[in-house]
């Protein structure tokens, strides 16, 4: 199992993406998580830890349209855009054959990726103010 934190983008078609529209990043990062890395996908913010999913434009759509995924896995706290480049990134393309996902690495297409990606904020920046409202709120009864 990795429980290492790392940036995983995926290349997918929205329509090869079964279930609901409205959850078919969580859907992806869930086969993801199961079939590539042997753990679960852990959606819901914790101060523990958390894998993060920012969510491209049209990921809903009813066409066939090709997006970019961006997980944050294993996210522990806040990275500055400078440690977040630190990180290990990894590219797949994802189809299905069936009922079966087909994540093939993409090694060369890292660079490209990364760079597009640094924009984002690592574990996306509500989820860290949540996260970071948690910690305080358990510092807080820890005293009491």
């Amino acid at each position: 199992m990795d429980f290492d934190s790392k940036r995983v983008i995926i290349k997918a078609r929205v329509t090869d993406i079964d279930g609901e529209p409205q959850r078919r990043s969580n859907t992806l990062g869930e086969a993801f998580c199961k079939q590539v890395l042997g753990r679960e996908f852990h959606a819901q913010p914790q101060p523990t830890g958390y894998d993060h999913v920012h969510i491209p434009g049209e990921f809903d759509s009813a066409e066939p349209k090709e997006r970019w995924f961006v997980f944050d896995l294993n996210v522990t706290g806040e990275l500055s855009k400078e440690d977040v480049a630190q990180i290990p990134h990894q590219v797949y393309l994802a189809s299905r054959r069936g009922n079966t996902w087909e994540f093939i690495q993409r090694g060369s297409w890292v660079q490209k990726a990364k760079k597009g990606a640094l924009r984002l904020t690592w574990g996306g920046k509500e989820e860290q103010k949540f996260v970071a409202r948690m910690r305080n709120q358990m510092i807080v009864e820890s005293t009491e």
